[in-house]
């Protein structure tokens, strides 16, 4: 699927910082539970800072997706960076987390972000990214999460947003899918 294939309306876009955990799962988590609601959103993500170091997908995304059962994405990919064509061409944004990503999106896209705001077509969610293995350019440790809080609250927010979704297009009634969890 394609944006070709779906107007702007019906396009939603998660955005973090790297394009590689957790903007990653949300697609992956979208993609599966409003194919199976039945809701006609294309899902897709980008990160603001991609710098080609990091490759595929989290190892604790794809851990995650597959307790689930959930492919973790079709077909698989690196991470991509955001562009201003793809903030015009989407329905709904979300920032993964807002004090982490909004300056940036203000700075970098101010003009196409405002008219997203004042459509209401942002949602802002507060998952910080998993703790980074040593300091940051000498500023200690960024705020941070452990995986199974991070995954557990992109996975419930997921859901929260195709419900606003499938209210705000007429389809007020999700379910949700049953999952059987791999033994392992």
């Amino acid at each position: 699927m394609t944006g070709k294939e779906h107007p702007p309306a019906n396009r939603v876009l998660f955005v973090c910082t790297g394009n590689y955990y957790r903007s990653r799962l949300a697609e992956a988590l979208f993609r599966h539970y409003s194919t199976s609601a039945g809701l006609v959103w294309e899902p897709f993500s980008r990160g603001l800072t991609v710098s080609g170091a990091l490759l595929g997908i989290a190892p604790e995304a794809q851990s995650f997706l597959e307790v689930l059962g959930i492919p973790s994405a079709v077909p698989p990919r690196n991470p991509l960076p955001l562009l201003v064509d793809e903030l015009i061409t989407t329905g709904h944004v979300v920032l993964l987390n807002r004090v982490e990503h909004e300056p940036v999106i203000e700075r970098e896209f101010r003009a196409v972000y405002r008219r997203l705001l004042e459509k209401n077509a942002v949602t802002f969610w507060n998952v910080f990214d998993l703790a980074p293995k040593k300091p940051l350019w000498g500023k200690g440790l960024p705020p941070s999460q452990p995986v199974a809080s991070a995954t557990e609250h992109i996975h419930f927010a997921v859901k929260d947003l195709i419900r606003l979704l499938a209210t705000r297009t007429g389809n007020p009634v999700f379910q949700e899918p049953e999952h059987s969890q791999k033994q392992g």
